[in-house]
């Protein structure tokens, strides 16, 4: 691969819109780089994986009985960490060993279970979700669920990922790969600060260690806390109060670890970030940040690596990321997912694109396929290195990852108006005040927009950008870039968050002056991006002192001035030459497979009289009931909609009866508000012939006539 940076001057004019741009860019030679994000996509580049579709291959869960053991884990100066071990029972399979799944975290007991079900919430029996324990136990794998130090039942302060934790990864990874149960291949898994240690561990290179799928974790608590100086919300003050809060509520009455340890209790505060210094209160990298930071070990280490990583998370920024997009994947057959999620944990039940669990099955058998192939040396599928999902549910995939070294460069031009131009226009500012103390995204700013595109555009990788500014104080003041995509309809989106504390301009480990009103090339640190710009839309370039990243933290009214013209303030972003885009795969099992071609049943209509409001009170005044046969098994689902005659608001109520006569808790419902009509929908895996009803409860309206359409469908969503 050819590793030297090529810029592409190319941007909008005032006058010109980007059909010259895109459309030379798109079909430039000069792009086509096999195997390089930034790059044209390799002829043999996949798909993406469908992992429901090969999930075939994966372990069974064929070891039905399982057992949990407890053990106090002593480290190197005695204190114990407290772990449970869930696998199959040796009484029933006898002494097998294991492959070891791990999960490290310093939530146990507090905010989350000791079943993994953080990370794992979709797979569920009885309703319930089973998490890593329930799911991967059965499958022929001992799950070690390990309380951080300080935290759950666990002895010792509180170290947040300091030398302790790191020394105690290292340990309890090689005493897991030297158990008596254990076949010696151990890998780690988390999501957020549990999504951290795994990458803390591979840094420190434990015996034993085969892989890790860390999800939205870090390596450095510095990008935990600041984007080049630059705080961000509760992020930042995380490590001062927030964890060791945590630490303490273990403790109190009621609690995981109620009247143990109490010689603990509270000595994580001499480990917080609130004794690290000033940098706390500049953003400058200090010896406390260098005790947590891990990145250069982690980017070494030599083991595959399933990296998941959301490019809208709002609480471990992708920036945390960063050392991984640094290691030589072909080396290590590492592999990425990188979407557009934010960084909620949960979420199974009403997730859209939020996050990773909100790839449902397909997260699920990812995951299994991953651990399967490292842990229990299976010969599975686990899908192509690079996975990018995009926004508008297309996804874009590569053979290996590398830097870009193809971008597209753009100018800020303040001349006779703010736009984002093709080359830079003579040398112009443009000026704004920040307000102190304004942390909305609404606050003061200055914004350069570009002229329509008239070609689509792919972003993957990392942006630069440099801002020319002068700022009217010497005090901090945070510098912060937004590049976003202005769709057709003028919502915007941002797309990367590139931010800099001017002080800190030479360095992020010293501090230089501002010298107020004097001009500043200042280089920002930016968001990977991950993106799509569709014929129509805009590219915005937003400047402002706040975002909804970042905390607020100067403390006076300042003027910020930003200087365009020759080399002064512009962006180069990451260009995919000549993209194939797939359609996203569907996210879970087709739960109508089974159901006949069609057809559905036909429609059913009817009219009830509503009963006296009861304000939700459910009772045999409150409600009337509209009783229906479903008969057709080709039924996949069902809507009920229903108009009222005079307003009000009426809820709807979806039963079945049973075989005994008995009708069934709500199967569904639908209580909108509305004072005009009202839907409910449902579907099961078929909607199984039977007999139903309609509750119709007056919620606060006359009791007046309600006029009811049952209409169902097919698995095609065709009407009957």
């Amino acid at each position: 691969m050819n590793t030297s940076t090529r810029t592409l001057r190319v941007g909008v004019g005032r006058t010109k819109t980007l059909v010259i741009l895109v459309a030379s860019l798109l079909t430039s030679a000069t792009l086509a780089v096999p195997g390089s994000s930034g790059a044209a996509s390799p002829a043999d580049a996949e798909p993406p994986g469908n992992y429901i579709k090969t999930s075939h291959q994966l372990s069974k869960p064929v070891f039905k009985k399982t057992a949990r053991e407890v053990f106090q884990v002593p480290m190197q100066d005695d204190v114990r960490l407290y772990v449970e071990v869930v696998r199959p029972d040796p009484k029933v399979y006898g002494s097998r060993r294991w492959p070891v799944i791990m999960e490290a975290s310093p939530y146990h007991g507090t905010l989350a279970d000791r079943d993994g079900t953080r990370i794992f919430p979709d797979p569920k029996r009885k309703g319930r979700s089973i998490g890593l324990t329930g799911y991967f136990a059965p499958r022929g794998y001992a799950v070690v669920m390990v309380d951080l130090r300080g935290t759950g039942r666990s002895q010792g302060c509180l170290d947040h990922l300091g030398p302790n934790d790191a020394d105690d990864l290292k340990r309890i990874v090689e005493w897991a790969a030297g158990a008596k149960w254990s076949n010696g291949r151990v890998g780690l898994t988390g999501h957020s600060y549990v999504g951290s240690t795994p990458s803390i561990a591979a840094a420190r290179r434990p015996k034993g260690l085969v892989t890790i799928a860390p999800s939205a974790g870090l390596a450095s608590m510095y990008d935990h806390q600041f984007q080049k100086g630059v705080p961000y919300f509760l992020q930042w003050v995380g490590p001062m109060v927030a964890y060791e809060q945590i630490a303490i509520e273990r403790h109190l009455p009621g609690e995981d670890n109620f009247g143990n340890d109490m010689t603990y209790f509270g000595c994580g505060a001499q480990n917080s970030a609130a004794t690290a210094g000033h940098g706390q209160a500049n953003g400058e990298y200090q010896e406390w940040h260098a005790e947590r930071d891990w990145r250069a070990g982690a980017t070494r280490a030599p083991i595959p690596i399933f990296m998941i990583h959301g490019v809208n998370d709002n609480a471990a920024r992708i920036p945390a990321a960063e050392w991984f997009f640094g290691r030589r994947f072909n080396r290590a057959h590492d592999k990425v997912w990188l979407g557009q999620w934010d960084h909620g944990s949960s979420g199974n039940t009403t997730c859209s694109e939020a996050h990773v669990n909100c790839r449902f099955e397909q997260w699920q058998y990812a995951l299994h396929a991953w651990f399967d192939k490292h842990l229990q040396r299976r010969n599975v599928d686990t899908g192509p290195p690079v996975e990018v999902f995009l926004n508008g549910k297309k996804v874009w995939t590569d053979t290996s990852w590398s830097r870009p070294d193809h971008f597209v460069e753009f100018y800020a031009d303040a001349g006779d108006e703010n736009v984002v131009s093709r080359e830079p226009g003579e040398e112009s500012s443009a000026t704004f005040t920040a307000y102190a103390n304004d942390a909305s995204e609404s606050g003061s700013n200055l914004e350069f927009r570009s002229a329509k595109l008239t070609s689509p555009m792919v972003m993957v990788g990392l942006p630069q950008l440099q801002l020319n500014a002068s700022l009217s104080t010497s005090q901090i003041l945070n510098l912060i870039a937004i590049v976003e995509r202005e769709d057709a309809g003028g919502e915007r989106h941002p797309m990367t968050h590139c931010a800099i504390q001017p002080q800190l301009r030479e360095g992020i480990d010293q501090t230089v002056p501002v010298t107020p009103g004097e001009e500043m090339a200042l280089r920002l640190q930016c968001f990977t991006m991950a993106h799509r710009i569709l014929p129509g839309e805009r590219i915005v370039l937003n400047v402002r002192t706040t975002s909804r990243h970042h905390a607020s933290t100067f403390s006076e009214d300042a003027r910020v001035s930003i200087f365009t013209g020759p080399e002064k303030t512009w962006f180069r972003l990451p260009i995919v030459g000549n993209p194939t885009l797939y359609d996203d795969v569907p996210l879970r099992t087709d739960p109508f497979a089974h159901l006949p071609p069609g057809p559905a049943q036909e429609s059913i209509e009817g009219t009830v009289v509503a009963g006296a409001p009861g304000a939700g009170n459910r009772n045999a005044v409150t409600s009337t009931f509209f009783e229906f046969d479903v008969t057709s098994p080709a039924n996949a689902t069902m809507r009920a909609a229903a108009t009222f005659l005079a307003p009000g608001d009426f809820d709807f109520y979806l039963q079945r009866r049973s075989e005994d006569g008995e009708w069934t808790g709500d199967l569904a419902s639908g209580t909108s508000g509305s004072l005009s009509d009202e839907t409910l929908r449902f579907a099961l895996p078929g909607l199984r012939p039977g007999h139903y009803r309609l509750e119709v409860h007056n919620w606060a309206g006359p009791p007046s006539p309600i006029d009811v359409v049952i209409t169902f469908f097919d698995k095609h969503g065709k009407p009957g």
